[in-house]
């Protein structure tokens, strides 16, 4: 008996037809197509997180659709690559749709720049990318000297990057969608991915700018006010009724109608809290699909993992697995399951550094105390309750509402709504009226990156080097008040995430805290630094010493509301001197100094002793 053929798992494929012409492991979503285009909403908006399948998706409709410009209305590509899928089987309906449309196929995914006009100049590139598909159309005897004139403007890209030529970049979409109309006399169809992603990045560097200039003023969201306005214009044909047979659009957010697609009629949006059966399992790998696929690549008996790190999301009646992960996972492990290597099971985090989270960032230093007991919830595997936004716009982030973090947070992925207990709770309220919903963290890879990110953010933007000298100078001078100050305005910005939740002990996580304070100071700053190190007769929480022969060693504890955070710190102070912490130091004849340190802790407050021994 040969050995079991196995289909190549591509990991993320450009396209569908990339996908096909290498044979490649295909999960069948086509009967979808049907889903989608016999809809009668002539616009069509679909926001799931980043790395589900959106362009794969986007790209399958394109090969299904699209007329041969060699053939007109000849299915016979479509035909070798919809090969043995699903909707082959409605013959009515591939004959009517199968090969029988232009289509307008665009992604955003890419324009992006540090200021408006370098994003704008890219957007230029993508449009004039598009037009060359349609470059045959200059040949066309249907079309007249003005419409081809037009063509050629949206090929030349050096012509479209001025600024003074964006009369032909925002109608691009209705130049090519009526030379395609005069072409086949059928109006387009226009697929449009990734369509907020310029919005995002305007809005992320309007935040950055104003950081550099002056991080304690309001700023206006220029980049991004004028970004809006170039869309605004751009997705103006979707208002055309005469112009396109259908739009479909896909992103992360799905942004206020007033904002971007005032005027648009016939306008529905599926998003990760919509109700819609026919759409919840179009994106992503349904539980079923999952299961199938570790099946026919033989890793079914590791179920249970993918489930635990890869699952949780719930959208409306499916549970979802990220397609993205249970594919990395698959081909991290199944070589080594085939050569029988495979010792010990494989669950990687790869979903961490592929997500775009950028505008996430404006937020950390205005969230409340209740938001930080929020975000400690979800760390301890909690859901939370907040007010979903979800028609929210990229220019309101500027607001730090916390209320509009929470929905970023379940849009990009972060989080996914707790379906059983929003259930709950609309019993309670009219369901039209309430717009509390509950949310929680899918699975053990979103908990990784969730605290990852937020720990970052920390280290890089709450304890710049210039603050942990500072703090590090003091505590070597003896002046415990302003370092006791420096460490209370710290705790009053960061983010409460104890590093072992909530069965750990709390000086833990204080410690922690006080290590990543010390791991922000310049480079080459102390001449040793030591955590949890043993010293006299135990093990001191913390020691650190400078090239002048300066020693601090720091003994940390924590204590309840009805305990007295300075009596705490006196006994913190007493260990050091009981169990002889300072014992290396004093008999060293190069140190000049000792400063021990007591030092409690209670929620966001502290309390510091010192006294000097040498």
């Amino acid at each position: 008996m040969g050995k079991k053929q196995f289909l190549p798992l591509l990991k993320g494929p450009k396209n569908f037809k990339e996908l096909k012409d290498q044979n490649g492991y295909f999960v069948d979503k086509t009967e979808y197509i049907k889903t989608a285009f016999t809809d009668t909403d002539s616009v069509l908006l679909f926001t799931r997180p980043r790395r589900f399948g959106k362009t794969l998706l986007m790209t399958m409709f394109e090969s299904f659709l699209q007329i041969n410009p060699e053939k007109p209305f000849d299915t016979s590509v479509q035909q070798k690559y919809f090969k043995g899928t699903k909707i082959l089987e409605d013959k009515e309906f591939c004959s009517k749709f199968m090969g029988q449309y232009p289509v307008i196929s665009i992604s955003l995914k890419n324009v992006d720049g540090v200021t408006f006009d370098i994003a704008y100049k890219n957007f230029a590139v993508e449009v004039s990318k598009v037009a060359e598909n349609y470059r045959y159309l200059l040949e066309s005897k249907k079309l007249d000297k003005e419409d081809k004139d037009k063509l050629s403007k949206l090929l030349n890209v050096e012509f479209l990057r001025e600024f003074e030529n964006s009369d032909y970049l925002t109608g691009s979409l209705s130049t090519i969608a009526k030379a395609l109309y005069k072409e086949y006399g059928k109006y387009p169809i226009l697929l449009l991915d990734e369509y907020d992603v310029p919005l995002s990045n305007a809005s992320y560097h309007d935040i950055q700018n104003a950081k550099q200039n002056d991080s304690d003023k309001p700023y206006k969201a220029t980049y991004h006010y004028n970004m809006v306005t170039l869309m605004k214009v751009f997705l103006g044909v979707l208002k055309d009724e005469d112009t396109l047979t259908k739009a479909v659009l896909t992103g992360c957010l799905k942004v206020a109608k007033n904002s971007l697609f005032t005027g648009v009629n016939n306008f529905t949006v599926n998003s990760v809290t919509s109700k819609d059966a026919k759409y919840t399992g179009m994106i992503g790998f349904t539980k079923e699909e999952a299961n199938q696929i570790l099946k026919d690549y033989e890793l079914d008996d590791y179920a249970q993992q993918v489930k635990e790190h890869y699952d949780g999301y719930k959208f409306f009646d499916k549970e979802m697995f990220c397609p993205w992960d249970v594919v990395n996972f698959i081909k991290s492990n199944f070589e080594f399951k085939q050569n029988g290597q495979l010792t010990e099971i494989g669950t990687g985090n790869y979903w961490e550094g592929t997500t775009s989270d950028k505008s996430l960032s404006g937020y950390i230093g205005y969230l409340t105390d209740n938001d930080n007991q929020k975000m400690q919830d979800l760390v301890d595997k909690k859901s939370i309750s907040f007010q979903l936004n979800e028609s929210m716009n990229y220019d309101c982030l500027s607001d730090h509402n916390s209320d509009d973090f929470w929905s970023l947070l379940l849009h990009s992925g972060y989080l996914t709504l707790d379906w059983v207990q929003t259930k709950k709770e609309e019993l309670k309220k009219d369901s039209k009226s309430n717009k509390e919903v509950f949310a929680r963290i899918p699975n053990l890879e979103i908990l990784e990156c969730f605290t990852k990110s937020i720990k970052d953010r920390f280290n890089n933007k709450i304890a710049p080097n210039s603050v942990a000298d500072a703090l590090a100078n003091n505590l070597f001078e003896g002046k415990a008040e302003i370092a006791s100050d420096t460490i209370y305005n710290l705790l009053q910005s960061y983010i409460s995430i104890r590093d072992n939740a909530t069965k750990a002990p709390h000086e833990n996580y204080y410690h922690g805290y006080l290590n990543g304070l010390f791991s922000n100071c310049s480079k080459n700053f102390f001449s040793e630094y030591h955590s949890n190190y043993e010293s006299g007769d135990g093990y001191a929480d913390i020691i650190f010493r400078n090239k002048k022969g300066e020693v601090v060693i720091i003994e940390i504890k924590t204590c309840t509301l009805s305990e007295s955070k300075k009596a705490k710190a006196r006994v913190a102070l007493a260990q050091i001197e009981d169990k002889n912490y300072a014992k290396p130091y004093l008999e060293d004849e190069d140190i000049s100094s000792i400063y021990i340190y007591g030092i409690s802790f209670r929620n966001k407050e502290c309390e510091i002793l010192c006294k000097k021994i040498k």
